[in-house]
């Protein structure tokens, strides 16, 4: 039976995404008769006649995923680049407001867009819907090519070596339905970038990364990316490291498929796969016998001509509105000069700029959705981008709008200040959805951006502002708490009498978006402590104060700050916290998580990442 599954799968329609012409809406083809196999898979399912261990692993190559509630799935919906239409905008809204019982979407570390709590019987109404305006869940989750992120200010950024979308297009497109994609040891995640100097896409933690990059070959400048391989987080976090300094664009999806075939093959890594990710394999061979084995398979590997899959006109289209005859200038509001100096930045196309939206908890209601796509359409070029800060970047608004789009986005509860703010903190959802979550990641991201915003004069100081949050409900890293100046994952400690308390274990010192991979640190954790959920925003506070009373001059950095003074007076601020937890009497506040209203007690499912 999962052969059978298994085979349609590998064989049916790759070609297909082989053969797409310029206009195609999709950068991911949707495929009617995916759709009409997987409602007769629900039905057999349902039926007994398929059994959940060959369901499961078909359901996820379609981007739906089991919760930690019965009966409910999560949809994710792949924006390769981050890319999504004002008509997409809409659909998310439309998919929100009808099938979603909270009535609002999630941006995700990975630029995705997740829907939660749909019955399994409804999703592939919902992908149909996805699917007419050029949506795709195809392979967003299970053990694929993962959504392809890109950075948000590609085409537009000053500091750009080339626009690398087309190329992530046609990477995107070679890979969707791939024989070989289809089933990995592991999930395989990948990153393009067309800026060497600054990280938007958090490069070093990607199992592939493209840099773009130009060489001299024959006296012309030729276009090719520098690659990097075997970045992760979760329980054994590593960086990328370079694999070729220079490919030429014309080798790149070559090297892709070499890099896909030795990783496929790699059976040690079909032993344990909580242990079967590309930073594995790497680790365990070294990066120079796992250079020689792409290079033995590029032997193989014939010419691969991306220029055909390069091309989606109609997604990739942005048309810049004209500037207006005379714009909603500033008024001297502080409110708007504040959003103006730090969500807005000046494209390198004269007289246009980039707005990046704040988003809270990367969560959007249907109706700012809606909204969103209003804007969308009346002052940009037509396209917005999500972010991994879980954020929308919206670009090509003209500097005679700027007042027009804060208002608006004002209007839709979207106009806050500081988009690259301590308080714009980065996480997955936890426990409120999640098999695999341990703590309630959503609630504490709340509480620490109330405890922040009381902060007063401490939150206005410009070092502790460029500080960055992230945090995950479980080892795992989906929030990428380990590449945060300060990250948090959840735990689990006992308290006087057994019972369990919610707790964080606490990173320090990760880094990423200075020059790139070189600058990309993983945070180190502190050891043997665990701080009780409830006090985790105290203990934040606690550790700002010291760095802002102690460093050597408003200029020294937190990270810079910690490298010279060490993490011992931080790791006795966690410790304190962590016997607060241990003496506390039960049944009190400390047993039980942020927004919940039941004593906590440890239960996680059997998730669905690895199958």
């Amino acid at each position: 039976m999962t052969s059978q599954i298994q085979a349609a799968d590998q064989n049916a329609i790759h070609e297909s995404s082989m053969r797409l012409a310029p206009e195609s809406p999709a950068i991911i083809p949707f495929m009617e008769d995916e759709i009409r196999r997987f409602d007769a898979e629900v039905d057999r399912f349902r039926t007994g006649d398929l059994d959940n261990t060959v369901f499961t692993p078909f359901r996820l190559r379609q981007g739906v995923y089991g919760q930690r509630q019965a009966d409910v799935q999560m949809i994710r919906v792949k924006l390769p680049g981050g890319i999504v239409s004002a008509a997409m905008l809409d659909c998310f809204g439309d998919v929100a407001e009808r099938y979603a019982p909270l009535q609002k979407g999630h941006i995700t570390t990975r630029e995705n867009i997740q829907l939660h709590h749909i019955p399994l019987e409804q999703t592939s109404e919902v992908l149909r819907l996805l699917g007419a305006v050029g949506l795709s869940t195809r392979e967003a989750c299970g053990n694929t090519v993962r959504n392809v992120v890109g950075p948000a200010t590609a085409g537009v950024s000053p500091e750009e070596v080339f626009d690398p979308t087309p190329y992530l297009t046609a990477y995107v497109r070679f890979g969707v339905r791939h024989p070989i994609t289809q089933n990995f040891p592991r999930k395989f995640k990948s990153a393009f970038t067309g800026n060497d100097r600054r990280d938007e896409v958090a490069a070093a933690v990607q199992d592939l990364t493209y840099v773009a990059q130009y060489k001299e070959v024959d006296g012309a400048q030729r276009k090719g990316f520098k690659v990097y391989c075997g970045g992760g987080t979760s329980i054994m976090p590593r960086l990328a490291k370079p694999l070729y300094e220079w490919v030429s664009e014309d080798d790149y999806l070559r090297v892709a498929l070499a890099i896909w075939t030795v990783f496929n093959n790699a059976d040690i890594l079909r032993k344990n796969r909580m242990m079967a990710r590309l930073k594995v394999l790497i680790d365990k061979i070294g990066l120079d016998e796992f250079r020689d084995l792409v290079d033995a398979e590029l032997a193989n590997i014939g010419p691969i001509d991306y220029r055909p899959l390069m091309t989606a006109e109609e997604i990739q289209r942005e048309t810049p509105p004209p500037q207006p005859a005379s714009g909603n200038g500033d008024d001297g509001s502080p409110e708007y000069r504040s959003w103006l100096d730090s969500n807005v930045a000046a494209q390198r196309q004269e007289g246009y700029h980039v707005v990046y939206v704040k988003t809270v908890r990367g969560d959007l209601t249907s109706a700012q959705f809606h909204g969103l796509a209003n804007i969308v359409r009346r002052y940009t070029g037509g396209k917005a981008r999500t972010t991994q800060e879980q954020n929308i970047v919206l670009r090509w608004v003209p500097t005679g709008h700027l007042r027009d789009v804060w208002e608006a986005l004002t209007a839709l509860e979207l106009g806050e200040a500081g988009h690259n703010h301590i308080s714009n903190i980065v996480s997955c959802p936890g426990t409120d959805s999640c098999k695999l979550g341990i703590t309630a990641s959503m609630g504490l991201a709340k509480a620490l951006r109330t405890e922040i915003a009381d902060w007063n004069g401490l939150a206005d100081d410009a070092g502790v502002q460029d500080i960055r949050i992230k945090m995950s409900g479980c080892p795992n890293g989906c929030g990428l708490h380990h590449i945060a100046n300060i990250g948090f994952h959840g735990g689990a400690v006992k308290g006087t009498d057994g019972q369990q308390i919610p707790s964080y274990e606490l990173f320090l010192g990760g880094n990423y978006g200075d020059n790139l991979v070189e600058d990309s640190r993983i945070g180190t954790r502190v050891p043997r402590v665990k701080v009780p959920a409830k006090l985790v925003p105290s203990v934040l506070k606690d550790i700002v104060s010291y760095y802002k009373d102690h460093r050597a001059g408003d200029s020294e950095r937190f990270n810079d700050f910690l490298d010279r003074v060490g993490l011992e007076q931080m790791t006795a601020v966690a410790a304190r916290a962590q016997e607060v937890g241990h003496e506390a009497e039960g049944g009190g506040e400390m047993y039980f998580d942020w927004e919940r209203t039941n004593q906590y007690v440890l239960e996680r499912g059997e998730g669905e990442c690895a199958v």
